[in-house]
């Protein structure tokens, strides 16, 4: 019988194969990649998003359930954090995920990590949008406009420079799901999005700028933008974004890693490749059956990478299910088995470092504030906790170094 090996009390394998820093920070291992924990522990992020009391307003309205029903069920909310940071780690958890209560993470018996989400760069749009409502949207920060620069090293030090010493946290996610190209939300790639910005805006004349400095020196006229176009340009966009980002972040916070900004689906090489130059981790969310595809586009970046979020929904949890990403499965004990496939897969890459399930709890079945309405939880709207789901967790989640040096280093 294996000798169970020693961990820290973050979780982590205290093996000696790296040495503590005081901060979480990456390692590498015969060649497959690691999150180091403060003491030195050999560490893969276990995560859970969205672990908050008040979680999901029901669409246009006041009301929480989630909320009320945890209410009455534990009294308050300090109860409540008790009670679901214990339960996080018993399910072999070690990480609140993105959009939590970070106050979680020292509530139990076992300290978690954290990995908050910063929206550095699209609170810059958002304002820019409050600002002028008149005008087209920016459906991607102005990072031209030298206000960005300025907007998100104050938004930095206001948001990190006052944790840079906790201990807890992981690193910082920069935003989440920007759009980068064609999407769900339009077919305009970066170019037409900043090509079609408010006349005197500083990144509709970059863009066109940058244009016509590519057609001339290409001896061309200046015809409608090309596909090859748009992907150079992206890049182009990337670059600054992550290079104004990450100096804002490492100026305010020095000892955190910067976990990228949660891409929802692979964009153009060139932001890819701009990601891998400038991030500690690249993070991506991903909604398939399996991350296998992604985790190939990310690898050539040379950097490790982390899944901020993916789900499986039932329909037998009674829920709509009709708005919300990700495969829709007949039941809890498919959702479980989708569950176990799905990681066990992806911890065969020599570059995975983390993964968090997207979410705590159940939406409203009326659709919270986006319409969504799904099935995402471990546990109800009611705090009814899915059995079969979090059984098949704690397995899998007590296994997951095992299963990643092993798998890894067999394929890499």
């Amino acid at each position: 019988m294996p000798v169970p090996s020693a961990t820290t009390r973050w979780g982590g394998i205290a093996d000696g194969s790296f040495k503590p820093s005081g901060f979480f920070h990456v390692g590498e291992r015969d060649g497959v990649y690691w999150l180091v924990d403060p003491d030195g522990g050999r560490f893969l992020s276990k995560g859970v998003d969205t672990v908050s009391f008040d979680q999901d307003k029901i669409q246009n309205s006041e009301r929480v359930p989630y909320a009320e029903a945890c209410r009455k069920k534990y009294g308050g909310v300090d109860a409540w954090r008790k009670a679901v940071a214990n339960r996080l780690a018993n399910w072999g958890f070690n990480t609140v995920g993105s959009w939590s209560d970070d106050a979680v993470a020292t509530a139990g018996a076992t300290p978690l990590a954290v990995t908050p989400n910063l929206d550095l760069g699209m609170s810059f749009a958002w304002q820019r949008n409050d600002r002028h409502p008149n005008e087209p949207p920016q459906d991607f920060p102005d990072v031209f406009d030298p206000g960005f620069d300025a907007h998100v090293r104050r938004w930095a030090h206001e948001l990190c420079a006052e944790r840079s010493s906790d201990q807890r946290i992981i690193g910082w996610f920069i935003d989440n799901e920007l759009r980068w190209g064609a999407d769900w939300r339009g077919t305009g790639n970066l170019l037409t999005l900043f090509r079609i910005m408010s006349a005197k805006t500083p990144g509709r004349i970059a863009a066109n700028d940058w244009l016509r400095t590519r057609r001339r020196s290409r001896g061309r006229p200046a015809p409608a933008p090309s596909a090859a176009d748009g992907e150079v340009f992206a890049g182009v966009v990337a670059d600054r974004y992550f290079a104004l980002a990450v100096a804002a972040i490492k100026a305010a916070d020095p000892n955190h890693l910067v976990l990228g900004c949660r891409f929802a689906i692979p964009p153009p090489p060139a932001v890819i490749a701009a990601a891998g130059r400038h991030l500690d981790v690249i993070s991506f969310n991903c909604y398939g059956p399996d991350a296998n595809g992604a985790l190939k586009a990310y690898a050539p970046t040379g950097k490790p990478c982390l899944i901020g979020e993916f789900s499986f929904r039932a329909t037998d949890s009674g829920l709509p299910n009709t708005n919300g990403a990700g495969p829709i499965v007949p039941t809890q004990a498919d959702r479980a088995a989708a569950f176990q496939r799905y990681v066990t897969a992806a911890l065969k890459s020599r570059v995975l470092v983390g993964y968090h399930w997207f979410e705590h709890a159940d939406q409203p079945a009326e659709g919270r504030f986006d319409g969504e309405n799904s099935n995402f939880g471990t546990v109800t709207i009611q705090d009814r906790v899915y059995e079969e789901l979090t059984r098949t967790m704690t397995v899998v989640n007590a296994k997951a170094e095992e299963l990643h040096a092993a798998g890894s280093e067999a394929t890499s």
